[in-house]
């Protein structure tokens, strides 16, 4: 009587062994659930802007002297604003590229 009592406890915890063990292995076996996630997150970009061409070191002002006449300074004046408008509309297009936002597709 003892035996055959032991012997079904001793099949009761093979199989629970059994199948625990199997139910492990079965986890394993399975293709693991690939998900991707967009995750938007803004990220500082580095800008570097060139000085244009039309901002110059020397503009038309410094090329005249006291000694010339009134209306080749007055020129030059007018050259130098034209000069610094150049180049002004140049560095604002500059500033504005580098602070667009840019569109993530």
């Amino acid at each position: 009587m003892f035996k055959n009592v032991m012997s079904k406890i001793v099949r009761a915890a093979l199989v629970v062994v059994s199948v625990t063990a199997m139910a492990f292995l079965v986890g394993c076996a399975g293709k693991p659930i690939i998900e991707t996630k967009i995750v938007e997150k803004p990220v500082p970009v580095f800008c570097q802007v060139e000085i244009p061409s039309e901002c110059k070191d020397a503009y038309a002002v410094d090329r005249v002297s006291a000694k010339d006449d009134p209306v080749t300074i007055n020129r030059a004046f007018r050259q130098e604003l034209e000069e610094r408008w150049a180049c002004e509309i140049k560095l604002r297009a500059a500033v504005k590229g580098c602070n667009a936002k840019v569109e993530v597709r």
